[in-house]
């Protein structure tokens, strides 16, 4: 289990640790701002500001789809890169199997 913990394969498990937060954070900040996108507003002409508000908002969500999918592909091939070379440098070693 140190073998995750230190060496190139440590740092590798360091670096899916970080995009992995940050995935998170990027799926909560989503998270929270569909939840005021859900909101439902019913203007009147005097209330164009509100509308212009939702505009951006609607806009600030496309933007964050490509960063989450992204994120979210890295950290998922990271694990199983490092899962596999885990078992590779077990079974090189003859600690598994």
């Amino acid at each position: 289990m140190e073998q995750l913990t230190s060496g190139w394969l440590g740092y590798l498990t360091l670096t899916w640790v970080v995009i992995t937060v940050l995935w998170m954070i990027l799926l909560a900040y989503r998270s929270m701002l569909a939840s005021r996108e859900e909101d439902q507003l019913f203007l009147n002409k005097g209330e164009a500001h509100a509308a212009d508000d939702m505009h951006a908002l609607v806009g600030k969500l496309d933007k964050l789809t490509k960063p989450i999918w992204a994120l979210g592909i890295v950290a998922g091939a990271l694990v199983v890169l490092i899962i596999s070379l885990w078992i590779w440098q077990g079974m090189k070693a003859g600690t598994i199997g």
